[in-house]
């Protein structure tokens, strides 16, 4: 009946205009390129803004490929999203300590049963991350813990209460992997999906290592990551996002002479037949999803008009924890494998419960 839908919705369109495809289908074509290249960039705006040229799409696609049209299809209200782009809900984000403090960060996750809406998990995220993961000390620019357990701070009650965390997490639910890769700790056959929302403003008011991933290359440890682009305030350069095949080093490197005589313990940049592509988020709801199994990532520093600010939404989604395929209750966290030492709980029917 879809087929027949679509097919007579194409016969009866003016010859002078064009039928967007449906949603789903354009969900469709990009969860292929995604399996395909590993990674696939959205669009941001539902039409081009005045000014900004992008590059023609077939014109069964213009409209639906947009992220902001995905989200407003999965019930994001313009309200909402318009909120979210001013850049106010990012400035009420905790600020980080010690030598993170020029970044704020704080997370909304989210839970849901098989085809269930999502619903938030009102209760802080905690990650763990493998120190083989991410780099911490001797590879990262700024030393700052980033193994191990961690509480994130609650988003403001701004994002939480809007629209916008429940589009986010079913639009993403779209491109979890059919087939999904083996993890530690993580049961494929649970019938629970958990995403989480990472907000994070990174501010530049210096000439030191204020950059959105000081930690250099990395990997997630979730299925499907996106990062998606809210507000760049004064960048005039940077902040290109760059993905690497798994074979290349995790943590820093360096490319120029300044940066080896700061960081002399540093390995030089990675081969370029290690690099799957190079990207740059500007627009409001520009989206890159990769598959967080198949490669790495980083975000180059950027810089501008001092202050200059770069505000975005980090997501993640994969399949809860479990043990011998055995569905579970799901584990909820981060951007991290779950946690198996009972610190992820959730509020349900307003009882405090642990998610094993």
């Amino acid at each position: 009946m879809r087929v027949v839908w679509v097919v007579a919705a194409l016969i009866a369109a003016p010859a002078a205009g064009f039928v967007p495809a449906p949603p789903e289908v354009a969900a469709l074509h990009l969860k292929e390129t995604l399996n395909k290249k590993g990674f696939v960039r959205v669009p941001g705006a539902t039409f081009p803004r005045r000014g900004i040229q992008i590059s023609p799409a077939p014109a069964s696609r213009r409209c639906t490929r947009r992220f902001r049209a995905l989200l407003r299809w999965k019930g994001a209200k313009e309200e909402d999203l318009q909120l979210i782009e001013s850049g106010a809900v990012h400035a009420d984000v905790a600020t980080d300590e010690g030598a993170m403090a020029f970044r704020q960060s704080a997370a909304h996750r989210l839970v849901a049963t098989g085809t269930a809406t999502f619903v938030p998990a009102h209760r802080p995220a905690v990650t763990k991350i493998p120190a083989k993961e991410v780099a911490s000390a001797a590879a990262a620019k700024v030393r700052s813990k980033r193994s191990g357990n961690r509480v994130w701070p609650l988003t403001p009650p701004a994002y939480a209460a809007s629209t916008v965390p429940v589009a986010l997490a079913e639009v993403q639910r779209l491109f979890l992997p059919d087939a999904h890769t083996p993890q530690h700790g993580v049961n494929a056959a649970s019938p629970h999906v958990v995403t989480d929302q990472v907000l994070i403003k990174v501010t530049k008011t210096g000439d030191g290592d204020q950059c959105p991933t000081p930690e250099g290359i990395h990997q997630d440890g979730s299925e499907v990551s996106a990062v998606t682009m809210i507000k760049r305030d004064r960048v005039t350069s940077g902040g290109e996002t760059r993905l690497w095949s798994l074979d290349a080093t995790t943590g820093n490197y360096c490319e120029d002479d300044e940066c080896r005589a700061m960081h002399p313990h540093l390995p030089e940049r990675p081969d370029a037949s290690l690099s799957l592509g190079t990207l740059t988020l500007k627009d409001p709801w520009e989206t890159v999803l990769f598959n967080d199994r198949a490669l790495k990532h980083e975000v180059e520093a950027f810089d501008g008009d001092r202050p200059c600010s770069r505000c975005v939404i980090v997501g993640s989604a994969w399949k809860s924890t479990g043990e011998s395929g055995t569905p579970s209750h799901s584990r909820v966290q981060l951007t991290r494998k779950p946690l198996k030492d009972g610190t992820d709980t959730m509020l349900r029917d307003g009882s405090l419960v642990t998610l094993e």
